[in-house]
């Protein structure tokens, strides 16, 4: 991991270090160390964003002896590849897969928890089962997003994704959708690095995804904790409780925000300052046991 240090305005004040790295395949991204560490935490981030949005809160965590580590998955944010597309959703999954032996090799001992957002959730449970982690948090899941209009695994559009798999399809992400507070929404809605259209093929391979995912999450035995926002129209909540029911932990556990959106991690405080708690209280309980 080659590390350079952030300027000043890559992130909040704080007296934890921000440390911009090079994970594996060229993915940028960041660690937030704890100065005694108690457990790692390693943030896999969803379509169209990227790493750098989760730093003020990886601060938090890593002020509570959480060391954080964010990734650019490829194709999002500062990482290489065509934006918002994917040959196949498993180049993700192997990304994922390379960045925690990184993580695990940097410091073997301490428990390595993953955090998995939106389609980042799905990339999370299709490696949880496979990867040295002591447990898995998933929120705002997309089992349920392509669960409405034209199903992307038709297949007509199966076939277009192979033949022409970068044409563009719009996302329609709604700033609204995203939190209820208005400077996060303005943030986002202005943000160049946020994209606005992924490929085709990305889309009939993230849809493919999640329907794998409904059937094969019983092989996850992890602890997990399962968190959504009750209003999320992005990725609508019923996803949260399809996807607890078929996991295969006996230490799971389903936290769903009532009257919250698509990330309650950037909601208005007190509820970002509960969803703060609820993970790290959540991840240093089982680094404890």
């Amino acid at each position: 991991m080659e590390s350079r240090a952030h300027t000043a305005t890559d992130t909040v004040a704080s007296p934890m270090p921000i440390t911009a790295v090079n994970f594996a395949a060229g993915l940028p991204g960041f660690t937030a160390a704890a100065q005694r560490p108690q457990a790692a935490l390693l943030i896999v981030h969803g379509l169209a964003e990227y790493a750098d949005r989760y730093a003020a809160l990886a601060l938090e965590l890593a002020g509570r002896g959480i060391s954080c580590f964010a990734f650019d998955q490829r194709g999002h944010g500062g990482a290489a590849g065509p934006r918002t597309h994917i040959a196949r959703f498993q180049h993700y999954v192997a990304d994922l897969q390379r960045v925690v032996a990184q993580v695990r090799e940097r410091d073997p001992k301490l428990p390595l928890y993953l955090w998995g957002h939106s389609m980042g959730a799905i990339v999370v449970a299709a490696a949880a089962a496979t990867l040295p982690i002591q447990g898995a948090i998933i929120s705002s899941n997309s089992l349920e997003v392509f669960r409405r209009g034209l199903n992307p695994l038709h297949p007509v559009l199966r076939l277009l994704a192979h033949v022409v798999p970068r044409v563009r399809v719009p996302l329609g992400l709604d700033a609204s959708k995203i939190s209820s507070d208005e400077a996060v929404q303005r943030a986002y809605g202005s943000d160049p690095r946020i994209a606005r259209s992924a490929s085709l093929r990305l889309i009939v391979e993230f849809a493919a995804a999640c329907e794998l995912i409904r059937t094969s999450a019983g092989q996850i035995r992890l602890p997990c904790l399962v968190l959504h926002g009750e209003l999320d129209a992005i990725a609508p909540a019923a996803g949260a409780q399809q996807l607890f029911d078929a996991l295969g932990s006996t230490d799971k556990q389903l936290i769903i925000f009532s009257g919250q959106r698509h990330e309650v991690h950037n909601e208005r405080s007190p509820v970002r300052a509960r969803f703060v708690d609820t993970i790290s209280e959540w991840v240093l309980a089982r680094a404890a046991s």
